[in-house]
């Protein structure tokens, strides 16, 4: 089982040195990948994330000349929001630039003021994504690229650098709903929610697996990833119970341990963290805690 870090290129510590801190940490904890978020603009009703917003392939980017080995992921991009072509090659150059460690995660988007804003359709954001991720397999795959779809057409082109990555970087889906699961196995490489439970998770793959079979894809090259909170607590039993208990992994490492190995008996196979904590060095002391107390007890 593989583990990541998601940056806070927004929210609480949406700073400079907060980003490159824990970046560095994440790698030389062990940590397999490290993991940042997306959006545009946020409009004044939906304020939870904080007035900063770092652009994600921008902030990869920075990351990517910083450290050597560990895989750099987007959870999720939201696809509708940017040109495809553009997009493509951001991400080539980035697989290429990083020596081939790109995981490209996407998805359809869901805050419709953001749509209006950027001036695309919210209706349409479904069919948008699937042309999009065939536009950018297209670019990256073929040597003379040709594509006919319903927003993009293109031939008699280059288009260079491919991706180090053959035949492209791995693209994993954003999404809890069915949609999501489905556009996961028909066009990507592994499906990636946010915040389910192991009974959850282990329900849905019963699906993806059905599916997956109907398209005479193996099961064992479907990446099943999860992003999900983690906080260490050390507190009674008392506080603990008061967690919301969904939140499996915000509890004492014990129980964190108990909660990892039923998210990889559901299907998990590479999980993403969203580390929690009052303070940044609570969250670089998590990290380290994780890496040097729970990791190496783990089954798995």
């Amino acid at each position: 089982m593989k583990f990541g870090i998601a940056l806070p290129n927004f929210g609480k510590y949406a700073k400079r040195d907060a980003i490159l801190t824990i970046a560095k940490n994440t790698e030389a904890l062990g940590f397999d990948s490290i993991w940042v978020s997306d959006h545009i603009v946020i409009p004044d009703s939906h304020q939870g994330f904080g007035n900063v917003f770092y652009e994600p392939l921008t902030t990869l980017t920075y990351i990517a000349a910083l450290t050597n080995k560990i895989y750099l992921g987007t959870s999720v991009i939201i696809l509708p929001y940017r040109n495809p072509i553009i997009l493509a090659k951001m991400i080539s150059t980035l697989d290429v630039l990083s020596n081939g460690r790109v995981i490209l995660g996407v998805g359809t988007g869901w805050l419709k003021e953001e749509f209006q804003a950027l001036g695309v359709s919210y209706e349409e954001r479904g069919a948008i994504t699937d042309d999009y991720i065939q536009v950018l397999k297209t670019l990256w795959s073929q040597e003379r690229p040709k594509f006919i779809g319903m927003y993009n057409k293109f031939e008699d082109i280059n288009f260079l650098p491919k991706p180090i990555q053959k035949p492209c970087p791995p693209l994993w889906i954003g999404g809890n709903s069915r949609k999501a699961i489905e556009r996961a196995v028909n066009l990507a490489d592994g499906w990636h929610p946010v915040g389910l439970t192991p009974e959850e998770v282990k329900e849905k793959v019963k699906y993806i697996n059905k599916l997956l079979v109907k398209k005479k894809k193996v099961a064992s090259g479907f990446v099943i990833s999860l992003r999900k909170n983690l906080q260490i607590k050390r507190a009674s039993e008392k506080e603990i119970k008061n967690v919301d208990r969904r939140e499996i992994l915000r509890a004492t490492p014990e129980k964190i341990i108990e909660g990892i190995e039923k998210y990889k008996n559901s299907g998990v196979s590479h999980l993403i963290f969203h580390v929690l904590s009052g303070s940044l060095e609570g969250v670089i002391e998590t990290m380290e805690i994780f890496s040097r107390d729970i990791r190496p007890t783990l089954k798995i």
